[in-house]
């Protein structure tokens, strides 16, 4: 089961118009362990944001959904986001019900990130 998973988030990794990734299942089943060792070293960058524990970023989601202007909010918080290179981790996006809708608009107008 575990390589089974291994590899379908790596061929999502080399679709070429991927769609953001949405990792479900029960708690503590691996899910976050699969993108931090799994995914995170096929990128340059990797940058996790857990809105858990970061519920102050969960404001730059709650007006406009423009995903420039997300992630130049983000970046003064995380670091340099490159599309392309960076994989971005919003984990327990659940706490963030605005960022899961944010999604969509990120796959419209940045589907490279």
């Amino acid at each position: 089961m575990k390589r089974l998973v291994e590899k379908q988030v790596l061929f999502w990794k080399d679709s070429p118009r991927r769609k953001p990734l949405i990792i479900r299942g029960a708690r503590q089943v691996g899910k976050t362990w699969l993108v931090e060792n799994v995914l995170s070293g096929q990128f340059d960058n990797f940058i996790k944001i857990d809105f858990e524990k970061r519920r102050d970023l969960q404001v730059h989601f709650s007006g406009n959904l423009e995903p420039q202007t997300i992630l130049s909010y983000l970046e003064l918080a995380v670091g340099r986001i490159t599309p392309g290179k960076t994989l971005l981790f919003f984990d327990e996006i659940q706490a963030c019900p605005r960022a899961i809708m944010a999604l969509r608009y990120f796959y419209e107008q940045m589907p490279e990130l």
